[in-house]
């Protein structure tokens, strides 16, 4: 084999190999509701989620090489089965046909602070609920954070679950507030 040749196939394998060990830069967040609640609303809704954020960022990575964003255009369509099945544990039913129910995605971020032996992780949401009809309009902010601390390098999974996790508290914190049930239920 000619030198050319070894090295061409040399620096193929290399580049293939860097790819294979390069970690998804997606972060995927799908929280998933499980909570079961006493059957509060009887109504139907027409339920909207809405991305509302200035900046798609979602999840920003700062390390000493400087700062990484990751944006996530997507997110309304990634938590709305959530809401969905809040609501149907409430027993308000999504038909499409019932009163306007929008929720609002006002921030959903995540910062993690990457040091040399540990990271720590900040999650702030906030989550706009508006419900109008022709008598009435209830609106309010439902905010949320979370953070965290661990040693070395931080965990994709264990960011995700975190972030997860705080969408679901959020959405049981909607759908159980008294204000919320009264406004569906008018």
């Amino acid at each position: 084999m000619n030198a050319k040749y070894k090295v061409t196939v040399l620096a193929l394998t290399l580049g293939f190999l860097a790819g294979c060990s390069t970690p998804s830069q997606r972060f995927i967040f799908s929280p998933n509701y499980t909570q079961t609640h006493q059957k509060m609303v009887q109504q139907d809704v027409s339920l909207s989620v809405n991305d509302r954020r200035a900046s798609f960022t979602t999840v920003t990575i700062k390390n000493s090489d400087g700062n990484q964003t990751l944006a996530d255009k997507y997110l309304a369509e990634s938590i709305t089965p959530a809401i969905e099945q809040a609501l149907a544990q409430v027993g308000a039913n999504n038909s499409g046909m019932g009163k306007a129910l929008d929720v609002n995605i006002q921030r959903l971020d995540t910062t993690i602070k990457q040091q040399l032996h540990k990271h720590t992780t900040i999650t702030n949401t906030e989550l706009e609920v508006v419900i109008e009809t022709t008598e009435h309009r209830f609106a309010k902010r439902y905010k949320g954070n979370k953070q965290s601390e661990a040693p070395l390098s931080f965990d994709k999974a264990k960011v995700e679950q975190q972030v997860n996790r705080l969408i679901e508290e959020m959405i049981t914190r909607i759908v159980t507030d008294p204000e919320f049930v009264n406004a569906v239920n008018r």
